[in-house]
Formats: structure tokens, C-alpha cells, sequence
């Protein structure tokens, strides 16, 4: 036998090997929920930015790649200078320009409707800015086995993107949402950097358009039967009411209570439909991200996003916002738990990435309060 046929696959198994994804739920977090909840209120929001970094860490440690802990190495500190120099170099002059423009400008006249027309449209784009700066920052301060991850691309190309196929959501009655998905997720996954290695996206927009189809026709259904519920509800009110007795028209409450109930219904069917369109849309994403010879495979359900969805919101208020923390790691355990990595990398192979010098975190995204925990 050929002294290469021997080597080559021990060669092989040193340089790529497959990883596991995992979750190890992390500890203390009740005890962090409070903590970071109390400071909040006494320091009247400001340790928002430090107790946000500690569940971070705590979240961060738990994501396990072949049993070892990614780690977030972001401060507090940072988050707040961030938020500091956006409040002064956005929201201030913005305030300004808007009390100045109302003292000039007649609120009635089509100067003013301009204004806020612009206005909108800045803070629009401003918005995609915030969502790509905020993903780079946060991946600037991931590290796994000590290699840092980063996001190289441009914020202002995602956020013309981000800007423009918003705008044609109501000219095209929302049927841009699918390839708009896949652009914006092709657009920041592109961009993605381990170490000096990229990440490939090849997803298309076509396989989502069949269950878009049906989330469409389903909410244009539900609208109808809301329509429907209120015109019966108010329709027989209507009907019943005297304006010559002198008083103004109002319902009843067994006629508020029927309209209430429908949107209420209304809301529960949409959100499943939602939930299916987008556990479809999260595992067709998954399965077209690469990383080196690695493929992701996502098994995420309608049931389970539902499920999660519910029991987060419910632990939120029953609790006055007291476990947030523990809701975003609930959120992010079926997410890890329900994603598989399949394939194999070359770990050996991967240079550190060159730092980006970034010294401050998500200014505008907690600005515009459009902030990932």
C-alpha cells in the first residue's frame, strides 16, 4: 500500500472534524434576574447597560460547540458610551430640529407634513444601520477556543437594502417579505466572519413563497371575518340606535365584548399561521448557511415557536419584567436545541481575524430600543 493512503485520512481527522452543538443551562440566573432588576429601578435605568452584559455572559456560556462554552467578552461600559455619544449625536439634535420645525412650521401645511415625512424615512434607514452595527458589535466580542468572530461588510449597504424593500412592502401588499428575508439574511450571514474564515449563504426566497401563499390568504381571511364580527356586532347596534333621543351613539358592552373576542381570535390564528411560516423560514436558512464543509440543520417547529412564544410572554408579566433574562434564555435554549451542525470543519486551519477596533456597543439599536438582549 501507498505510504500516502495511509496518511492522508489521519492527516484529515487532525485538520477537520465534525461539531456538536449543545446547551448547558446556566446557573444563578433567577438570582442575576433580580439583582440586575433592583439596580435597575434604584439607578433609574443606567445599570441596564451592566446587568444586559451579565446575561449576555450567562448566555453566551451556555452555547457549548464540542462541549466548550462560547464566551462574550462586551462590558457594560461599552453599551453605555455607546448609547451616550447616539443620544447626543442623534436624538438631541433630532429633538431639536423637530421642537424648531413645529415653532416654524405651520402643523397644518405640507412644509410640516414634509418634515416629518423625511424625519420617518431617516429613522427608517437609521434602523437598518442600527440592526447590522449591533450584530457586529456583538460578534466582535464573541470568542469561542479563544478565536473571535466579526462582520466585515458595510451598515450603510444594509441598511439601503433594508430601506428600500421596506418600502415596497405595502406597493407589493407584503409579497416582497419572503425575498426581502432571504436578502437581508443573505446580506448580514455574507458578511459573517470566525476568525478569518467566512460564512456562506445560498438560500433563494422560492421555497418560502408556498407557505407565504397560505400565511397571506390566512390573514386576509382573518381580516375579513374581524370586518365581518364588527359590522354584524355594531350593524344590529346601529340599527337599534335613536338619534333623536340626544345622546351619542355607543355600544354596548355585549357588542364591544364580541368584537374584543374576535380580535382575540383573530390574533391566536395568526400568530400559528406566523409561527409556521417562520419555523419553515428559520430551517430553510439554516440549511443554506455554510461554514467551511459544515451545514447547519434546523428542526425548529410551529408548535414549539408558539409554545415558547406563550409561556415567555406570560412569565414576562406575570412577573412585571422581573425574568426577562430567564425568557431570552428560554427563547435561546430551543433555538440551540433545535439546530444541528452537520459536516465537518477545519479547525486547526483558522486564523485569528484582525481586531475592528470597535470601542463602543449598539448605540443606535438601544436608541431606537430595537436592541437583541
Amino acid at each position: 500500500m501507498d505510504r500516502a493512503d495511509i496518511t492522508t485520512p489521519s492527516m484529515a481527522s487532525a485538520t477537520a472534524q465534525p461539531l456538536r452543538l449543545s446547551w448547558r443551562h446556566p446557573a444563578g440566573l433567577l438570582g442575576l434576574s433580580t439583582t440586575n432588576y433592583v439596580l435597575r429601578i434604584i439607578t433609574l435605568g443606567v445599570y441596564n447597560f451592566w446587568g444586559k452584559t451579565e446575561v449576555r455572559k450567562r448566555i453566551w456560556s451556555s452555547i457549548r460547540i464540542e462541549g466548550e462554552p462560547l464566551q462574550y467578552t462586551g462590558t457594560g461600559r461599552e453599551l453605555f458610551l455607546g448609547f451616550l455619544v447616539v443620544f447626543g449625536a442623534v436624538v438631541i439634535p433630532v429633538m431639536i430640529v423637530s421642537v424648531v420645525a413645529a415653532l416654524v412650521l405651520d402643523p397644518e401645511s405640507a412644509a410640516f407634513d414634509a418634515f416629518q415625512l423625511v424625519l420617518y424615512a431617516a429613522f427608517f434607514f437609521l434602523t437598518g444601520i442600527a440592526i447590522y452595527r449591533a450584530q457586529r458589535y456583538r460578534l466582535s466580542r464573541t470568542r469561542w477556543r479563544g478565536i473571535r468572530g466579526s462582520l466585515i461588510g458595510s451598515g450603510h449597504t444594509y441598511a439601503w437594502t433594508y430601506f428600500w424593500t421596506g418600502l415596497l412592502i405595502p406597493l407589493t401588499a407584503g409579497w416582497i417579505v419572503p425575498w426581502r428575508s432571504a436578502k437581508l439574511q443573505g446580506l448580514m450571514t455574507r458578511d459573517m466572519r470566525f476568525g478569518d474564515r467566512p460564512l456562506q449563504f445560498t438560500a433563494s426566497s422560492g421555497p418560502l413563497y408556498g407557505r407565504f401563499a397560505i400565511l397571506w390568504v390566512g390573514a386576509v381571511a382573518i381580516v375579513l371575518l374581524v370586518a365581518a364580527a364588527a359590522a354584524v356586532a355594531m350593524g344590529t347596534e346601529l340599527a337599534n340606535f335613536d338619534p333623536s333621543a340626544g345622546r351619542a351613539f355607543a355600544p354596548s358592552s355585549r357588542a364591544t365584548a364580541v368584537v374584543l373576542a374576535t380580535l382575540a381570535l383573530a390574533y391566536i390564528l395568526f400568530s400559528i399561521a406566523s409561527a409556521w411560516y417562520r419555523a419553515h423560514q428559520i430551517n430553510h436558512f439554516a440549511a443554506h448557511t455554510q461554514f467551511d464543509k459544515a451545514c447547519f440543520k434546523g428542526c425548529v417547529t410551529a408548535g414549539g415557536l408558539v409554545w415558547i412564544g406563550i409561556t415567555n410572554i406570560l412569565i414576562v408579566l406575570l412577573t412585571l419584567g422581573l425574568l426577562v433574562p430567564v425568557a431570552q434564555a428560554r427563547a435561546t435554549r430551543y433555538l440551540i436545541e433545535h439546530l444541528e451542525i452537520t459536516g465537518s470543519v477545519a479547525l486547526s486551519e483558522i486564523a485569528q481575524a484582525a481586531d475592528q477596533g470597535i470601542g463602543r456597543g449598539e448605540g443606535l439599536a438601544q436608541a431606537f430600543d430595537i436592541d437583541a438582549f
